[in-house]
């Protein structure tokens, strides 16, 4: 061996710096308005707080045994992934009075470094070691893009035609539906006319959206592009063709098929193989309450579209993401956001009503040797609990400030169900929930931010690399 090669070997890392440094590689997604900004921001500060606010993490065991030493942010990386916007996040929560950050637009990353002593073999080697935890936070709704991946262009068509004519869709999908009856499939395709169908069926899905608070809509860039050098790409939507039928070259039908094949070839593809290289654990952001807020058919297309994104995500060797894109998480968090809108008991009801909705994915991960778990959590807490009397009888309660409110209230948010509630649940509408202002915090990065659950979440996501 030569002088050259043995200086090379002494530049590769020892195993016991592999061990030493090591990292972890987060993915937050999750339904549109699920929180996930929010999620990654309070992570953040309150990891950052760890080695000198332990008593905020108390179920993170590294914490609890003060085994965590120091944290640190690190510079965003020079390459195509934009960093997360921590410090305008915490701007808007440390503002008087404060107020929610923007939701998330694009891909985003945010990276820091964790300074822990081991409580395991490590510590027989004596100092401490450090992980680095990234953190990747995208928009929901481009979850929703997955499962086009295996449909045709007619499937896809005929699934969408099928869920526009019935519920509450049907009345907001008449402009666009009438359009295509007035622009039949077969006539000449014209650049025009595509942009025209596109913007009327883009304009239903934004009705299913804010009207009907639907979730189960695709194609999900077309609510929340991000960035996309080529409009055009999202230029298009279903056209009705038969099964077995093929649209004839030159067509309307034939130039949206051409578009739809092209937005899976460049934007879907890229970005998933993208994701897939760099995620080792996932956590599935879950707004349940707001999803039983608004009604059966909603609470039921957000199961759909729950179902639809976890079909394709699924964990293991069947994993669509594994067969495409090599990808292997080992680790799957589902989480029921907003837990601090229902006192301490629901909690609990909460979590049974997520590991219920979730019970099919999650016996997935666990045959494909994934470790699965679902939680109630409140990424930034905005309540506190109480009790109050209704009809003679003594309730829990929660007491917070409304949004934009001057007193605080006192909210009693009904009795959530454990499993998915029967159809004779729906003969009101379930509780409305409020608005929650936002605490006022301080923008250091050792204060942490109040919050419920936060620590048992990050206790099952990083205690291995922790230990």
């Amino acid at each position: 061996m030569s002088g050259r090669d043995l200086r090379a070997l002494d530049k590769l890392p020892t195993l016991t710096d592999l061990v030493r440094n090591r990292t972890l590689r987060l993915a937050v997604t999750g339904l549109s308005r699920s929180g996930k900004t929010a999620f990654i921001a309070s992570l953040v500060q309150n990891l950052l707080g760890a080695a000198g606010r332990p008593g905020r993490l108390p179920f993170l065991r590294a914490a609890a045994e003060r085994r965590i030493v120091g944290a640190r942010l690190l510079a965003p990386e020079a390459d195509e992934v934009p960093p997360f916007p921590l410090e305008q996040t915490v701007a808007a929560l440390a503002a008087d009075p404060p107020h929610w950050p923007a939701s998330t637009t694009d891909l985003r990353r945010v990276r820091l470094v964790l300074r822990f002593s081991s409580a395991g073999l490590l510590r027989l080697l004596g100092g401490t070691a450090e992980l680095t935890v990234e953190l990747l936070d995208y928009p929901g709704e481009w979850l929703l893009d997955l499962p086009l991946l295996q449909q045709s262009y007619g499937d896809w068509s005929r699934a969408t035609f099928a869920l526009a004519r019935r519920g509450v869709r049907a009345p907001l999908a008449r402009d666009w539906l009438d359009f295509l009856a007035r622009h039949p499939a077969d006539r000449t395709g014209d650049p025009q006319t595509a942009l025209q169908a596109y913007e009327l069926y883009r304009d239903f899905l934004a009705a299913c959206r804010d009207r009907e608070q639907l979730s189960l809509l695709q194609p999900g860039r077309f609510l929340n592009p991000g960035q996309i050098a080529d409009p055009s790409l999202l230029q298009f939507c279903p056209m009705p063709l038969a099964i077995g039928a093929r649209a004839p070259p030159g067509s309307l039908a034939a130039l949206m098929e051409a578009r739809f094949e092209a937005y899976r070839r460049v934007i879907v593809q890229p970005f998933f193989t993208q994701l897939a290289r760099n995620v080792d654990r996932q956590i599935v952001l879950v707004d349940v309450l707001r999803a039983l807020n608004a009604g059966e058919e909603a609470f039921a297309d957000h199961r759909l579209a729950l179902d639809t994104i976890l079909a394709a995500f699924r964990f293991g060797r069947r994993s669509l993401l594994r067969r495409l894109f090599g990808a292997r998480i080992d680790r799957v968090l589902f989480a029921a956001t907003k837990a601090d809108h229902v006192p301490a008991l629901q909690r609990d009801h909460l979590e049974a009503l997520m590991a219920n909705l979730v019970e099919a994915p999650s016996l997935r991960a666990k045959a494909a040797r994934a470790r699965a778990a679902a939680a109630a959590l409140a990424s930034i807490r905005c309540t506190e609990d109480g009790t109050d009397v209704i009809d003679g009888r003594k309730v829990d309660i929660v007491v917070g400030l409304p949004e934009g409110g001057e007193r605080r209230i006192r909210f009693f948010p009904g009795i959530v169900p454990v499993t998915p509630p029967p159809t004779g649940f729906w003969g009101e509408r379930f509780t409305e929930f409020p608005v929650f202002q936002p605490p006022r915090i301080t923008s250091a990065a050792g204060d942490g931010i109040p919050h419920i659950n936060l620590d048992k979440a990050l206790d099952f996501l990083l205690e291995d690399a922790l230990a």
